[in-house]
């Protein structure tokens, strides 16, 4: 197993590192958040410059064509920068989607103006009261004679106020695969759409669609379900996350790191110390160990093996990583690291919501769990 990077992959990581440390520094950071977009306009127009929202999108679409250690190795530097864009809901999760799902005409109707960053499509899955299990979407949709009617409510559809649809699922029947993806314009009658408080204070959105109108043709896989692509989308997606959150961590530990070599007590630097110092050293390898995890399942998603095990240990470990590493850097800061005017609960912030979102941990060790079961009963057999 090769997880060195090629030439090609450290110069895509030096570009991504370079853009977010020219346009979304923290200081930019503090300006976005809970604002509308949300993003830095100047750094998506970047991405797109630097071809950024086409990197998984086939080429035959204008994409670049490009794998998950890509995906992976960009998204590290996102995490490192927490830099929020609609990259992940857009140019990887909702792409995925209609890549897989979509027909020929569907394809080239939103690929091309998605790699191009013409267009921005975000994605509604959670539900009020509900988990991140297919069985917990209930927003209802019926069939009409042009097409769907459909009647629910979203939560946390990233950037919903600024895309122009949102691949909405939704349930046509009672067993557990029974949910069908639709291509729903924000700006149909009936949508309302309103901005969602949240830990990392990104612009997530709650969207009502009450009696919705869809076109026949807005339907993915021609209405039929879609649970078989959805998975797939989100265990792709997990690697994605999961190098966010070694990417925060390994920034954050950075900054503890710093810290402590300059802030003295009793005379001397507190990492001189070994309460400080062996803390963060147990931090820094499980950075380590978790990078090792994330390349791990971008390798076994790129040479075409079954990743999805690898993929939800490598989100469950960094994510708690993440959460560990910044907690640590608001110890070694002590009392000024939980203040708003100092940089780590920024990074607490943003482990807490990296966790919750798009699959908890609960959730990732029912399918880890369920995926060894399985696995074992085949082998028995």
């Amino acid at each position: 197993m090769d997880l060195i990077f090629s030439e090609e992959q450290q110069m895509l990581r030096d570009m991504t590192r370079r853009l977010c440390e020219d346009f979304v520094p923290l200081t930019v950071l503090r300006q976005l958040e809970g604002t509308e977009p949300g993003y830095s306009a100047d750094f998506w127009t970047a991405l797109i410059d630097a071809g950024m929202p086409g990197l998984t999108i086939a080429d035959a679409f204008g994409g670049l064509g490009l794998g998950a250690t890509e995906t992976m190795i960009v998204h590290e530097e996102f995490g490192r920068a927490l830099a929020f864009s609609p990259h992940f809901v857009s140019s990887v999760l909702a792409a995925h989607l209609i890549g897989a799902a979509g027909d020929t005409t569907q394809r080239q109707r939103w690929l091309p103006a998605m790699a191009s960053g013409q267009s921005i499509v975000s994605v509604g899955s959670l539900e009020p009261g509900g988990g991140h299990s297919l069985s917990d979407i209930q927003c209802a949709v019926t069939r009409t004679a042009t097409g769907y009617r459909l009647s629910g409510t979203k939560h946390f559809v990233a950037y919903a106020a600024r895309a122009q649809t949102a691949l909405i699922l939704a349930r046509v029947g009672t067993a557990l695969d029974d949910v069908i993806g639709l291509m729903v314009d924000l700006k149909s009658p009936g949508v309302t759409i309103q901005y969602q408080p949240n830990h990392a204070r990104e612009a997530v959105y709650q969207v009502t669609l009450h009696e919705v109108d869809v076109p026949l043709e807005a339907a993915l896989k021609g209405g039929q379900p879609i649970a078989a692509e959805w998975r797939d989308a989100m265990y792709t997606g997990l690697i994605a996350l999961a190098a966010q959150a070694v990417g925060g961590a390994e920034r954050a530990h950075a900054m503890a790191v710093e810290y402590a070599k300059v802030r003295e007590a009793f005379g001397k630097p507190i990492g001189s110390f070994q309460a400080i110092a062996h803390s963060l050293a147990d931090v820094a390898v499980d950075i380590e160990g978790c990078r090792m995890l994330v390349r791990q399942a971008a390798w076994a998603k790129d040479r075409g093996y079954n990743f999805y095990r690898f993929a939800a240990i490598a989100k469950l470990q960094a994510c708690e990583m993440y959460r560990r590493t910044a907690s640590v850097t608001i110890q070694v800061h002590g009392g000024i690291g939980f203040t708003n005017d100092a940089d780590p609960q920024l990074f607490f912030r943003r482990a807490k919501q990296l966790q919750l979102l798009h699959w908890d941990s609960d959730y990732l060790e029912e399918r880890i769990i369920e995926m060894a079961l399985n696995e074992t009963s085949e082998h028995s057999a």
